[in-house]
């Protein structure tokens, strides 16, 4: 196999064993003794397999693509039945930007373990650059389903999925962001995924009570009334507009001269009279 360079950063996708690795492992200094304890423990053990999976493990989190795979390769020489290495294969070609090697690695391991979330995340994403958008949507609602305790990225992942392949699925997006708002709350990441689709569905109402029930939870206002400004901009209500910008100038002063003087509120401060000033004075609400 070629050197490989490119990498797809997966997240917290995880082996389904003792064997998955931690973050804290990803330090590069803490990689390198961890392996080098690893080959010792391979000099004493030659023909352990799970030993070559960890290294593998260790040697992709580490970017040693091709280590990792001669790995991995030789421990499927010393237990071909360990079906746990599809799982680790997949993810190291997806990793290195081989998704179709990738995807038949984990085609091969779902045929045999159809329920494993981390399996179809990782299929997903395969899929996902392979441009089978619809496919890679249908693992992660799986992956969603049979998740116990989804976190928000994955349901914005999906959402990107759907939202990548054309308009014609903004609704489907926006039902899987609500989705993940009822079961984990009302999380701003979700509201804000929800707010850009709601904009590119041109229901600029829509828009603009989500913001408002985001702005209600937020102990800080004055980015909320920014950004409902400029969906009223966006909708062609200049005056309303303009009243949102004024809010949020007006929760500005509310806040410590400290805090005021930061670079990114002076900087907002900056673009929000910038605005009031771009909009016609004669606007009625």
């Amino acid at each position: 196999m070629n050197c490989l360079r490119t990498r797809i950063w997966l997240g917290g996708c995880l082996l389904s064993l003792a064997l998955a690795l931690p973050s804290s492992l990803r330090a590069h200094a803490d990689l390198l003794l961890q392996i080098e304890d690893l080959n010792k423990e391979i000099a004493q053990k030659p023909n352990d397999p799970e030993l070559y999976l960890r290294r593998g493990l260790l040697r992709r989190a580490h970017l040693e693509y091709d280590e990792a795979y001669a790995d991995y390769e030789r421990a499927a020489a010393l237990a071909p039945d360990y079906k746990t290495l599809d799982l680790a294969r997949g993810q190291l070609f997806i990793e290195a930007g081989w998704p179709l090697s990738a995807r038949a690695y984990l085609d091969r391991f779902l045929n045999r373990t159809p329920d494993h979330v981390d399996a179809l995340i990782l299929r997903a994403r395969a899929l996902t650059v392979l441009q089978l958008r619809m496919a890679a949507a249908a693992d992660f609602d799986r992956a969603l389903t049979l998740a116990p305790e989804p976190g928000p990225d994955l349901f914005i992942e999906r959402a990107q999925v759907l939202l990548s392949e054309g308009d014609s699925n903004l609704n489907r997006a926006l039902e899987g962001i609500d989705d993940g708002i009822r079961k984990l709350g009302p999380l701003v990441t979700l509201q804000l995924t929800a707010i850009d689709i709601e904009l590119k569905r041109k229901n600029y109402d829509g828009a603009l009570t989500r913001v408002d029930r985001v702005a209600e939870r937020s102990p800080r206002k004055e980015s909320w009334f920014a950004r409902k400004g400029e969906i009223l901009k966006q909708a062609g209500r200049p005056a309303e507009a303009r009243q949102a910008y004024q809010g949020a100038l007006a929760a500005m002063q509310t806040l410590p001269p400290a805090r005021r003087g930061v670079p990114a509120m002076v900087e907002l401060e900056k673009r929000l009279r910038r605005e009031i000033e771009s909009l016609p004075a004669n606007a009625q609400p």
